[in-house]
């Protein structure tokens, strides 16, 4: 037999189950970021051999400086994981010192762990937001 605290006690877990299972309707997206995901981003290629449509190309990460990232405003930068004479290591400490504020996205082959490719160049970055995708 139950006293009446357990009693209301097994009767607000039973509540809580309930609440809990029950399917929350999406929520709201202000009107800013709504307009923000649909903005094109502005992106800067650096030695893709196939970079997306509206990309500002460059070729090697010495042509990466503050000037161009003041006239350009890139939201991301796509680099190769390995370039001819460089790696995307390079360009993330590059763009570290530089204050990018974007994304730095990897082409990378297929790997077993991109994760631990982004950690590990996010860390030697100092924080810099990276993001690896595999061609495979």
């Amino acid at each position: 037999m139950q006293t009446g605290g357990q009693e209301q006690a097994a009767a607000a877990i039973k509540a809580q189950r309930a609440l809990a299972t029950r399917r929350r309707a999406p929520r709201a997206r202000p009107a800013a970021e709504a307009a923000a995901e649909e903005a094109p981003q502005v992106t800067l290629a650096l030695g893709l051999e196939v970079p997306p449509a509206g990309a500002e190309v460059i070729a090697r990460p010495e042509e990466i400086d503050a000037a161009l990232l003041a006239r350009v405003q890139p939201e991301r930068v796509l680099c190769p994981m390995i370039g001819p004479d460089y790696d995307a290591l390079s360009v993330a400490t590059l763009l570290r010192s530089l204050d990018f504020a974007g994304v730095l996205v990897v082409v990378a082959p297929d790997l077993p762990n991109p994760r631990m490719v982004e950690r590990e160049i996010r860390n030697q970055a100092g924080g810099l937001r990276v993001s690896v995708v595999t061609r495979g």
